[in-house]
């Protein structure tokens, strides 16, 4: 509406909000909706012709290959981007290489740990991990895009990356019904993403402009990586083991329950990934960015809408996602809810902390999150099976997003105070 006489126009803000939002994210949310799909078209496939105990067999494999990899380079995008403030030297080249020496580590690792817990090695894991090794060039590819502001490119790699990852899972599951065959895709679809990106990222490298060595890469990184290798490693374990932990104290049947109720959940972290990139652009360029608007105008209609449709509609997707044999996953699925809704209403509160030095604090709730995770999780896990483990899960998200928006807020009341 406008202000009469007062020459002053004043829009309807929910909605100039709303659709400014929209225009802003529209590639991302559009490949994070397929991607999201694509997710969910795969699950099914994957669980009703492998079934819940080989289905839970996967999950506790990815566990044990996600901590490992993910220790030395989850969310090393953050600290590519990090970097851009920090020097406008041509880094493209160190940082691939930073990525692969990370993921070398990465493979030794998860290596020991297999040999450790079960004494052998699968044959079709290996082409797996030797190819998830190159797709650490992928965390150098974000971190490039989201400093350029560029999603469409952005969302086009991830959109593209899925829909291979799902041709490649869905035709080699569905011509031979096994856990290698599941495998097999991965690794495939890890191979050939890696040698795209590589492609894209060296193509840019060759711009003009002083270039860093590797040396000068490692001493420029050296600082923001061990925030964020701090940061991401006390999150790891209840984000990669907790299908782990319920195979290790239940069976796998349990872990199969578990993970399709933890799957179904997934698209909320989709919605996340999705905003994430765009949300660390405006922070980024604008210091006094207002978290009140995106939250009451934007993340609590939509999450409303979100919690809704997963109550009431709940059992007939899992009926059809799954299967019969997959309805008990009803249950840890609307606990699960209960958390990632929760991280949904304040994911960004994490992107704050980062852009303004206070990762550690970031860091605090992580650790405040693994305690009540490692202290609940084998109490809940005897007492309730795949429910316990869902009620320990939602109750560290719970508590540590609580934590991270009191010193939100608290930062933010120092700031207006000076």
């Amino acid at each position: 509406m406008a202000c009469k006489g007062s020459g002053v126009q004043i829009p309807s803000a929910p909605l100039s909000i709303m659709k400014k939002f929209l225009n802003e994210t529209k590639e991302l949310l559009l490949s994070q909706g397929l991607i999201a799909i694509l997710a969910i078209i795969q699950v099914r496939v994957v669980a009703t012709n492998l079934g819940p105990e080989i289905y839970g067999n996967i999950g506790v494999y990815l566990g044990f290959i996600g901590i490992s990899f993910r220790l030395l380079s989850s969310r090393n995008s953050d600290l590519v981007l990090m970097n851009f403030n920090h020097t406008n030297k041509n880094f493209i080249k160190s940082a691939l290489k930073f990525e692969v020496l990370l993921g070398s580590f990465s493979l030794l690792f998860v290596l020991s740990i297999f040999y450790l817990y079960y004494q052998f090695i699968p044959s079709y894991l290996w082409l797996y991990f030797l190819s998830r090794v190159l797709f650490n060039v992928l965390e150098v590819f974000k971190g490039v895009y989201t400093n350029l502001g560029n999603m469409k490119m952005y969302s086009l790699l991830e959109s593209s990356s899925n829909i291979l990852r799902f041709i490649l899972v869905v035709s080699f599951v569905l011509n031979q019904s096994t856990i290698e065959s599941f495998f097999y895709a991965l690794g495939i679809h890890q191979l050939i993403v890696s040698l795209i990106v590589l492609i894209i990222l060296l193509k840019n490298s060759n711009s003009e402009g002083e270039r860093t060595s590797f040396i000068e890469y490692i001493k420029l990184s050296k600082n923001n990586f061990y925030k964020i290798r701090t940061d991401q490693a006390v999150g790891l374990i209840p984000i990669h083991l907790d299908v782990v932990i319920i195979g290790y104290f239940a069976n796998y049947y349990s872990a199969g329950i578990y993970r399709i109720a933890k799957k179904l959940v997934d698209p909320i972290n989709s919605i996340i990934v999705a905003f994430s990139p765009w949300i660390l652009n405006k922070i980024n360029s604008e210091k006094k960015y207002n978290f009140k608007n995106l939250t009451i105008n934007i993340l609590i209609p939509t999450s409303t809408i979100i919690v809704s449709g997963y109550y009431f509609f709940g059992k007939n997707l899992i009926r059809i996602i799954a299967g019969d044999g997959f309805i008990n996953s009803y249950n840890p699925m609307l606990i699960l809810l209960i958390g990632y809704i929760s991280y949904y209403l304040t994911f960004w509160t994490r992107h704050f902390l980062l852009l303004n030095n206070l990762i550690l604090k970031h860091t605090k709730g992580r650790i405040i999150n693994l305690v009540i995770f490692i202290i609940t999780s084998p109490f809940l896990i005897s007492s309730y099976g795949y429910n316990g483990i869902a009620i320990a899960i939602s109750l560290s998200i719970l508590i540590q997003k609580i934590y991270e928006l009191f010193i939100y807020l608290t930062s933010r009341n120092i700031e207006n105070n000076i």
